[in-house]
């Protein structure tokens, strides 16, 4: 077999495009785009592309997550925002037995979802939420352009972690036995 036509030691095993010549993998990974002026049509480099934006796409998911993970232990800096949240859900689910657990449940994953989009991170496609839900939604979106205008302008991200706590509280206080759990929960500690 011919050997590498960059480095000379070692077996050619590509065919280099923008050499015209076999070039080893060692060489055609290092040198690609420095020193081999590679075509944009280069299998190896479409190839590397690909891998390389995949890998940076899985690096952001992973930090989002760490991210959201965080407030997990240290609510206390979320404390008000996380209340007004609370306080926006049970207002609309306390009079009403018709809202269960499960509305809370998929207004919040909507929400979450949505800000997902806002932040350009892989989101889940969403249906058009039930009626019953989409109050839930207005509800919690209404208490935050609230804060908005009173001044307490959370980004994007501290938002999606308060709604991200939410709706960890909201699995944790799942109950077979009985749908409003979550609801009834929150309810002991607000008016």
């Amino acid at each position: 077999m011919a050997k590498c036509a960059f480095c000379s030691s070692c077996k050619g095993k590509r065919n280099c495009p923008a050499l015209a010549k076999l070039v080893c993998s060692q060489c055609c990974g290092s040198e690609r785009q420095k020193k081999i002026d590679c075509p944009s049509d280069c299998f190896y480099l479409g190839k590397s592309t690909q891998y390389f934006t995949e890998k940076q796409e899985v690096r952001k998911v992973t930090d989002f997550e760490r991210e959201m993970n965080s407030i997990i232990g240290n609510e206390n800096e979320y404390r008000d925002v996380l209340q007004n949240i609370e306080f926006a859900i049970y207002n609309v689910c306390k009079e009403d037995d018709y809202y269960t657990d499960r509305d809370v449940q998929t207004a919040l994953a909507y929400l979450f979802e949505m800000g997902k989009a806002q932040l350009d991170m892989p989101a889940k496609f969403l249906t058009e939420p039930s009626a019953q839900v989409q109050i839930i939604i207005d509800a919690v979106d209404s208490i935050i352009k609230l804060r908005d205008k009173v001044g307490a302008r959370e980004d994007t991200l501290s938002r999606m972690k308060c709604i991200y706590r939410i709706l960890d509280s909201v699995k944790t206080h799942y109950d077979s036995q009985d749908d409003r759990s979550y609801i009834e929960f929150i309810g002991q500690f607000l008016p």
